[in-house]
This record gives structure tokens, C-alpha cells and sequence, in this order.
């Protein structure tokens, strides 16, 4: 029977998201409460507005009459219905200290209380900006406005305003309300982030355990339903834990054990090749022909037990010992000596790493070629400063393996280069005889060339022949050391400047086959644990899915690819530990 969770209203998310936004909005409106009466109640300009209202409602009367008088040009009576408005003015102005003017339709100014410096004309009304921001709008002079029924407007102007802080200058219902929202907004931000980093937390550990890191655990504090998540989440990563544990000394042990009967096996199988000699002829043949047979089969168990056994002890972090230094060139080219049909190409690169592990590496990689690919196989090495550079080999390799098939070719046609080697030979002899030519008619002084002994030889002794004879051997000695001489001058003379040797961080091991690839849908699945794309090859499945794990253990990345139309199995790894591979890959 499923138990449900008893839900505690005082503990669970449910109720802190519900208080959460109750809070937040009897805040908000308390704070506008209190921004309103600071605003208005408590604002100067909004008590002159209200002074100078009053105060036309008081002068209006006056204000109809002089509209009347000036309307039916009775000067006397609008001069009169003037004194008595800048009467009211004055008495005004001493109880209540401030300026006051009447402005006609026009914005011209009628009158004005003594003592006053009003404007002629009345001024244009606060723009919508200004009202809003009256701290980065305000001027020395405040005043207000206000309008009669007729048309005449107020202008009241404070003889003593109030000094005004910065505070309250930028606060208006305006920057008050947005400052308000930003307030309750870091403040529910902060709620929210209270309440979401444990859920955020949980995603990350979830996403190590996705990768494989089964020993990741989440903080389980509280009583609500993020911790109960939490909870179940460590009991479902620590059983996964145990159960991949159990699986990894199950097969661990099952392979120890594995290897004992081997063994036995083995030592019957030469006891009996032993008793083998007292049979007939064609029994021993037939007896040892099963015998070879079964050693076969005994050797591909043992290597697959081999392979269970690093397998189970790279999953548990046993197989990881201390790196060493070492020539990678030399460790591949060793491995290549009991492989006829790989040929490595590169050069000496030391790196710090397992070698008894890279051996693995580099031995099943050769396996898979030779079951699951087409020989020849070819075999790279080299270095790159960069991990982007991996996937495209140098032009010093490029060259070594073109000089490398060329030589294999003049090696498969012998008498292709023989023909070569006879031609430069004809070519030789006929320089130096047109030299000895030149040479021979420089000694003589005569207009006859000597073509060969014999013809065309001037009436002489046997003296005179032999002398010219050992002249034209001397002088050819001389043009063939003088000619070296020149042509070492000349090399001394366009021998390159040495380039700078750039250390690389990173080393490619590069094996191609000739056959056409693997799918793209596949790529990945192949370094996986016992799996085969073609079951009728032989094989456990292990080769690939060791070889990740050896190159995981040496922090690299392995892909595989198409290079050239053939298939291409490509290991990075960094020359030592200072020099980290980016997460992803290297392509």
C-alpha cells in the first residue's frame, strides 16, 4: 500500500508561495498608502495649489465685475474693481507671505502685490516631464497657477519656500511607485531564490548522476516537499550505486574465478598432446589439430576474462596508478611489431600516462581494425598545440607517409627503377665526356674534338697519347671536385633558417583502416559494452567500450570518423596533467 505524504500546511511550498504573494501584496499597498500621503498630504506644492484656489474663489467676484467693466470699456470701474482685487492681494500676502499676480486672457500681467518681481508675461505650465521629475527640472522660483471662470489666472509664488532635500525632491508618485516595484521585486526575488536554489541544486546532481558519478548526493534538510524530493532522490542514487557496485564485483570475481579452470585447461591440454606421441600417425594429427583448437578458443577466453577484469577495475578506480614518462612513438611501434599489416607513421613524442594501460588501448584498437575494418592498416602519431587541430594531420606526416609509399612502390618495381638508375648513369657518362671533350681541345690548341680512342687522334708517340691521356683524366678530376665544390656552396647558401620547435599539448593516435565507416546513428553507440555491429565477426564487444574507459582515465576523448573514405578510430590525449581537454570533444 502507498503511503501518502500527510500535508503540513505550516511546512510545505504550497503555503510559503501562498503567504509569499499575500506579504508581498499588503506591502505594496501599505507602501502606496504611505507614498500618497507623503506625496500629496505632505507635499508644499500641493498645499499652494490649494491656497491658490481658495484664493480665486475668493477674488472671483471681483474678477466678474472687472471682465464686465472692461467688456463695456468703463475704465473707471475696472481701474476701481484692480484696487480692490490688489487690495485683497496685499492682505493676503501679509498673512500668508507669498506673491501673488492676475494674468489677463493673454498672459499679461494686471497687477501684482508690492514688493514683487512677477513676470510680465505668465509662464508656460510644467511640462509632463517636469512633473514627474521635478528634482532634475527645478528652478530657483516655485509657483503655481490657477484659473478663475473668466479666464484670469493666479500666478502664487511663495516670498519664503522651504528648502528642499534631494529625497524628497525625486520623490513623486511617479519615482515613488517605481522605486516601490523595485523594492517588492528584490524582495520576491529573494523569496523565489530562497525556495528554487535547492530544486537547482538537485538538477545539477541529477545531471552528474546522468553522466555516471553515482556517488552524488542532494542536501535534505526541511520537512517540505522539495526535501522529501531530495530524500528520495539519495535513496535512488545510493541504490543505483550499490547495485552498479555489486554488478562490478560480481563480474570482477566471476573473471578471477574464470581463471583457475583456464588455467587447468591448458595444463591438460599439454598433457595430453604429451600422451599424444604413443598414437598413430593420423590420430595424432587429428588429436593435435583439436587441441590447436581449443587453445584458440581458450586464449579468446582468457583475453575476454583479461578484458572484464581491467574493465570491472577501471569502473572501481583500482587500475588508475602514477603516470610516467614516456616515448609514445616507441610504446605504439612496439605494439605494431606483432601486427604485419599496420605500418606506423609519426615521431617521437613524450608524454606522462599508464603505460600498461595505453598498451591495452593501442592493442584492442589494432584488434578492431583488423576483425571489424579491412588491412592495411595505418597508424599516426603526432602532436598539436591545439585540441581543434586534432582531426587534421600535419603536412611533415602527410609528407612521410607520401615518401614512405613511394619508396614501397620503387621496392615493388624493381625494374622500373633499374631503367631510372640506367638512365642517370647514361646521363653522367654523356656529361663528362662532352667535358673531357672541351678539356682535351683546351690542351691540344687543335679544332678536333676526341670523341673516343682512336679517331681523330693527330699523328703523335705513345708518349705524347699517354701524356694526354693523364691530362684529360686530371682536368676531369678537377671540373668534378670543382663542380661538388659549387653545388655545396650553393646548398650551404639556400639552407633554411631552423624553425622554432613549438611544443605541443596534446598527442593524436590516429588508426585508419580501409574500410567505409561507421554510420552516423552508431558512432556513439559502438564504445559501449558488448555491443557488435556485425555479429557474424568475432568478438566480445569489450575492445571499444576498454578503450573509452582507458582514454576517460587519462582525461582524453576518442571519436571516430570517415577520413578519405576510410575508417578512422582518433585518440586525444594531454601530454601531461597540466593540460585539460575540453568536456565536450575535440572536433
Amino acid at each position: 500500500m502507498i503511503r501518502r505524504p500527510r500535508f503540513n500546511f505550516s511546512s510545505s511550498v504550497f503555503s510559503k508561495l501562498f503567504l509569499s504573494v499575500v506579504l508581498t501584496l499588503v506591502l505594496f499597498a501599505a507602501g502606496m498608502v504611505t507614498l500618497m500621503n507623503l506625496v500629496h498630504n505632505n507635499s508644499a506644492d500641493a498645499r499652494w495649489e490649494v491656497l491658490a484656489k481658495q484664493i480665486v474663489s475668493q477674488i472671483d467676484p471681483f474678477v466678474d465685475e472687472l471682465d464686465n467693466a472692461t467688456t463695456m470699456n468703463e475704465l473707471l470701474q475696472a481701474r476701481f474693481m484692480l484696487a480692490v482685487i490688489k487690495r485683497s492681494f496685499d492682505v493676503f500676502d501679509e498673512s500668508l507671505q507669498a506673491k501673488m499676480g492676475l494674468y489677463d486672457r493673454n498672459g499679461n500681467l494686471l497687477i501684482q502685490t508690492d514688493d514683487s518681481d512677477l513676470p510680465k508675461q505668465l509662464p508656460d505650465d510644467p511640462s509632463l516631464i517636469s512633473r514627474l521629475l521635478p528634482a532634475f527640472f527645478s528652478s530657483d522660483q516655485v509657483n503655481v497657477q490657477a484659473m478663475s471662470d473668466r479666464g484670469y489666472t493666479l500666478l502664487y509664488e511663495p516670498r519664503n519656500p522651504p528648502k528642499r532635500s534631494e529625497l524628497w525632491a525625486v520623490l513623486n508618485i511617479f519615482t515613488g511607485t517605481i522605486a516601490l516595484l523595485a523594492l517588492m521585486s528584490i524582495v520576491l526575488g529573494w523569496i523565489a531564490h530562497s525556495m528554487t536554489w535547492r530544486i537547482n541544486q538537485m538538477s545539477k546532481q541529477m545531471a552528474q548522476l546522468g553522466e555516471g558519478n553515482f556517488s552524488v548526493r542532494v542536501p535534505s534538510k526541511g520537512t517540505d516537499e522539495i526535501a522529501s524530493l531530495a530524500r528520495g532522490f539519495n535513496q535512488a542514487a545510493q541504490k543505483i550505486e550499490q547495485l552498479i557496485d555489486a554488478n562490478s564485483l560480481l563480474l570482477a570475481h566471476a573473471s578471477h574465478e574464470l581463471r583457475t579452470p583456464i588455467t587447468r585447461i591448458r595444463l591438460q591440454i599439454e598433457m595430453m598432446e604429451m600422451l599424444a606421441n604413443e598414437m598413430s600417425e593420423e590420430t595424432r594429427a587429428k588429436f593435435h589439430k583439436r587441441a590447436q583448437a581449443v587453445n584458440r578458443d581458450l586464449t579468446g577466453l582468457n583475453d575476454l576474462v583479461e578484458s572484464i577484469l581491467l574493465v570491472s577495475r577501471l569502473d572501481a578506480g583500482h587500475a588508475a596508478q602514477t603516470n610516467e614518462r614516456f616515448d609514445f612513438y616507441e610504446l605504439i611501434s612496439q605494439e605494431c611489431q606483432h601486427y604485419p599489416e599496420a605500418t606506423l607513421y609519426g615521431k617521437s613524442i613524450v608524454i606522462e600516462g599508464q603505460p600498461k594501460l595505453l598498451i591495452h588501448l593501442i592493442r584492442n584498437l589494432l584488434n578492431n581494425a583488423l576483425i571489424h575494418g579491412e588491412p592495411p592498416i595505418e597508424v599516426h602519431l603526432y602532436g598539436v598545440v591545439a585540441q581543434e587541430e586534432a582531426l587534421y594531420p600535419p603536412k611533415q606526416l602527410l609528407d612521410q607517409i607520401e615518401a614512405a609509399k613511394s619508396e614501397a612502390n620503387k621496392e615493388l618495381n624493381p625494374s622500373l627503377e633499374a631503367e631510372s638508375v640506367a638512365i642517370e648513369n647514361v646521363t653522367s657518362e654523356t656529361e663528362a665526356d662532352a667535358l673531357s671533350h672541351l678539356e682535351v681541345e683546351d690542351q691540344n690548341g687543335s679544332t678536333e674534338l676526341a670523341t673516343s680512342e682512336g679517331e681523330n687522334q693527330p699523328l703523335s708517340t705513345t708518349a705524347q697519347a699517354t701524356s694526354k691521356k693523364q691530362d684529360k683524366g686530371n682536368n676531369k678530376s678537377k671540373a668534378d671536385s670543382s663542380k661538388s665544390n659549387d653545388i655545396g656552396f650553393t646548398k650551404r647558401l639556400r639552407r633554411p633558417k631552423a624553425e622554432p620547435v613549438i611544443e605541443p599539448n596534446f598527442v593524436v593516435l590516429a588508426v585508419i583502416d580501409q574500410g567505409k565507416g561507421i554510420p552516423l546513428d552508431k558512432r556513439n553507440e559502438i564504445f559501449s559494452p558488448f555491443v557488435r555491429l556485425q555479429q557474424q565477426r568475432k568478438g566480445s564487444g569489450l575492445g571499444l567500450s576498454l578503450v573509452s574507459q582507458i582514454v576517460e582515465a587519462h582525461n582524453g576523448r576518442i571519436r571516430t570518423d570517415t577520413y578519405n573514405g576510410r575508417t578512422r578510430f582518433i585518440v586525444l590525449l594531454p601530454v601531461n596533467d597540466s593540460v585539460t581537454v575540453e568536456k565536450p570533444d575535440f572536433s
